[in-house]
């Protein structure tokens, strides 16, 4: 006849193996769903970087397209400012000497009406400023 005891402790035992079987089988299938996570996370952290970095690569050539046309437009506007300041200054620059020009016949005439009114004044101004300038040049 059979042990009541050792059947027990072979139906323990039996209860233990199939638990300690059952736990690794567990252990095993989290084990295998923890790792399908991290592949799939890895994956997924794969595909965001790249495009992550497709789009950065794109907007950095875009920006450096706008740079560029920038560049162009500024180019092209300092052009322009050069030949309107040009034309200003050309426009200035005859006012000016036609002014000059203005007064200096202006003056001309002024001191021909004085010579004509007055000659003698004249002769003996010039012959002051002569004698003034023979003075400074003959003491050098």
């Amino acid at each position: 006849m059979a042990n009541p005891a050792e059947d027990r402790t072979g139906s323990f035992r039996r209860d233990v193996e199939t638990a300690a079987a059952n736990l690794k089988k567990d252990a095993e299938t989290g084990a295998s769903r923890v790792g399908d996570e991290f592949q799939r996370a890895k994956e997924q952290f794969a595909q965001t970087a790249s495009t992550a970095r497709d789009d950065l690569s794109g907007d950095l050539q875009r920006l450096s397209d706008d740079i560029a046309r920038l560049k162009d437009t500024m180019g092209g506007f300092a052009k322009t400012m050069g030949s309107h300041l040009g034309e200003a200054a050309s426009g200035v620059g005859a006012e000016i000497a036609s002014t000059a020009q203005d007064q200096a016949s202006s003056m001309m005439a002024e001191f021909e009406r004085v010579a004509r009114r007055n000659p003698l004044g004249v002769v003996a101004g010039a012959l002051c400023v002569g004698l003034v300038i023979g003075l400074i040049s003959g003491r050098r």
